[in-house]
């Protein structure tokens, strides 16, 4: 093989531009503090960093739904506290008008404050987060979720039931929005009707309905032979709402009591006692028990209204169905709170995760600098070294030896 001038000068012009590329591969390394400046350095190791930075992002995009979460959680359960408040407040001013010292001006004055209670709470249930969003109305977030009748002063929910949920992890998810009628939730009213049969003498019965007395009197008229179609003389005496029915059975008057209120629990069957001196019993059944849910807002109508009629039943049912709302509210707070300790545990979760791929990351990326360096270092001594032998052989010729 003939070796010329041209192929020596060739080889070496190789050497030194190879030996010059691995010196700057080495020094932009140094300078990025990357082991990998462009992906054609090593594609393998390339793949799995992306991964990671796929796993980093993924994790901080769960951070930034946490934390929204975070924020609109704890607005919901600082107005729901002060909604639970608020119905304290109502349940001891029901307390205090359900006192038979109380007057009709009394009752008219804590009517007054009822209302505005009333539309304190209204007001909460309307509450925006600070994007403006309805933090009550399910998924309809910028639809108001209570609208009140201007004419009618009855509240409707305009809002809806869908749920919305936010993964927190890749195996977790919450739900992120809030139905209003799972907060402000409508209360039970329980209606029962009752048969008192044996009714032969006038005068003052009663009998016992959970923790309730139920007073009643019946005229002459029911007891008298000239008994003849379908008659009202019977006066119902109670702290319960109700009314009394009363109609000739086989010659003889029967009394139905229809009850609202807080007679949910009946104790049927039992021996009445007659207050004009008589002994026979009657015989006391329940004849139907209805519930019906009455909206929240309806609910503190009726007892506002209660108050302003003097109407001493109802104020007592209030009184019962506040503290059936004031439950339901303390409940949702407490899930909020349930939430609320949820995400934080999530949060250090992520965190721990987070710094797990941080390592990771960091060992398949990050250059190894005391490495990198002698590499360096190493390199220039070879490029100095290709270029000094460059320089000797190009001083080579066949005329120095003639």
């Amino acid at each position: 093989m003939k070796i010329s001038n041209s192929y020596l000068f060739d080889q070496a012009v190789r050497n030194i531009q190879t030996t010059q590329s691995d010196v700057s591969k080495s020094r932009e390394q140094i300078a990025s503090g990357k082991s990998i400046v462009r992906p054609s350095d090593d594609t393998s190791k390339l793949r799995s960093i992306e991964v990671l930075k796929s796993q980093q992002r993924k994790v901080e995009s769960y951070d930034k739904g946490m934390n929204y979460l975070t924020d609109r959680f704890q607005l919901e359960e600082s107005v729901l506290l002060s909604g639970s408040d608020i119905l304290t407040r109502l349940k001891e001013l029901a307390i205090q008008a359900a006192n038979d010292s109380m007057g009709a001006s009394d009752r008219d004055l804590i009517a007054t404050e009822v209302n505005n209670l009333r539309d304190e709470l209204l007001s909460i249930a309307n509450t925006r987060d600070v994007e403006g969003n309805f933090i009550f109305s399910g998924s309809k977030t910028e639809s108001q979720p209570f609208l009140m009748n201007g004419s009618t002063g009855e509240v409707s929910y305009e809002g809806d039931n869908r749920r919305l949920f936010t993964a927190v992890s890749d195996s977790r998810i919450l739900q992120s929005n809030t139905d209003g009628t799972e907060i402000f939730l409508p209360v039970n009213r329980t209606t029962t009707s009752f048969n008192l049969t044996g009714v032969e003498n006038a005068g003052g019965y009663n009998f016992r309905v959970g923790d309730s007395v139920i007073e009643f009197d019946v005229g002459s008229r029911l007891v008298s032979s000239e008994i003849e179609g379908s008659l009202n003389e019977a006066l119902l005496r109670s702290s319960i709402d109700g009314k009394v029915e009363v109609e000739v059975v086989d010659g003889k008057a029967a009394v139905t009591l229809t009850l609202t209120g807080q007679a949910g629990v009946a104790l049927s069957g039992i021996e009445t006692t007659q207050n004009n001196g008589g002994t026979t019993p009657l015989s006391v059944s329940v004849r139907s028990t209805d519930v019906e849910g009455v909206d929240f807002f309806k609910m503190l109508s009726d007892f506002s209204d209660a108050l302003s009629t003097n109407t001493r039943s109802n104020i007592d049912r209030a009184v019962s169905e506040l503290s059936f709302a004031q439950e339901k509210v303390a409940g949702a707070i407490g899930e909020i709170g349930s939430k609320l300790n949820t995400l934080e545990r999530q949060k250090d979760i992520n965190a721990d995760l987070g710094l797990r791929l941080d390592q990771m990351l960091s060992s398949e990326e990050d250059l190894d600098y005391a490495k990198a360096v002698t590499q360096f270092n190493a390199e220039l001594v070879r490029l100095e070294a290709t270029q000094a032998s460059f320089a000797r052989v190009a001083q080579l010729s066949l005329f120095q030896f003639i």
